[in-house]
């Protein structure tokens, strides 16, 4: 088993952020790190999206599109592929130039499309064919059941991302959400601090929903403002 397991959506940038401090991590404490899949629209699916960003419900829809290709990645591939798959659809999402428009309503806009799917399979080295699963329903049983393993862990009043220690029996969290990446030094610090407070049984939240756009080239434009989104 991984050492960690982080349940990611690709269309959460709060996520994207946190999977780049994990793979930072990773790299300075070669941790081993497995992805599984977490879905904004089946944990959306109970609560319904009145009074959400006009956009959510379509981009939540490309978020599942995009794991059932992740799933068929890993079926086919290899869980290792699913991490590089990840990191290509998080590039082509979040680290492009801002659209025309304003503020986050105009990113979700933009991003209700879905991404090119095609491309970003080309530029992790995988079968462009694997695209075809974005709109078959085979592989939503598996994410279903991944999401809700994710609140089985971590909780029922929860998102993305998930972290898991020591999986499957270790203690599971939401988040860290971060806004903006450490240095090095203080990743391994902040990462260690994070696994203590996991490590403790008595250890349940520490939260503020105040925080900043992740600082993601998409939001460059929405760096210094706050947001509650999530």
């Amino acid at each position: 088993m991984p050492d960690l397991e982080l349940f990611f959506d690709p269309v959460c940038p709060f996520c994207w952020q946190t999977s780049k401090f994990v793979r930072q991590v990773q790299r300075l404490e070669g941790l081993e790190v497995g992805y599984r899949f977490i879905s904004l629209r089946f944990l959306n699916e109970p609560l319904g999206y009145e009074g959400r960003p006009r956009h959510y419900p379509e981009v939540h829809r490309q978020g599942t599109r995009l794991l059932r290709v992740a799933a068929a990645t890993r079926e086919e591939h290899g869980d290792a592929a699913v991490g590089e798959l990840y990191r290509h659809m998080g590039e082509h999402l979040w680290e492009v130039d801002p659209p025309e428009g304003e503020g986050f309503e105009a990113i979700l806009a933009f991003q209700a499309p879905g991404p090119d799917l095609e491309a970003i399979l080309e530029a992790a080295g995988l079968p462009l064919e694997l695209a075809e699963a974005a709109d078959r329903e085979h592989h939503d049983e598996l994410v279903r059941a991944e999401t809700q393993e994710a609140l089985e862990r971590a909780g029922e009043d929860v998102g993305t991302p998930v972290l898991s220690f020591r999986p499957p029996d270790g203690p599971a969290f939401f988040g860290p959400v971060i806004s903006e990446l450490p240095s090095d030094e203080d990743a391994v610090e902040l990462y260690r601090s994070i696994a203590a407070l996991a490590r403790w049984p008595g250890f349940a939240e520490l939260k503020r929903s105040l925080r900043t756009f992740p600082d993601v080239e998409i939001m460059r434009g929405l760096r210094e403002r706050t947001t509650t989104a999530s």
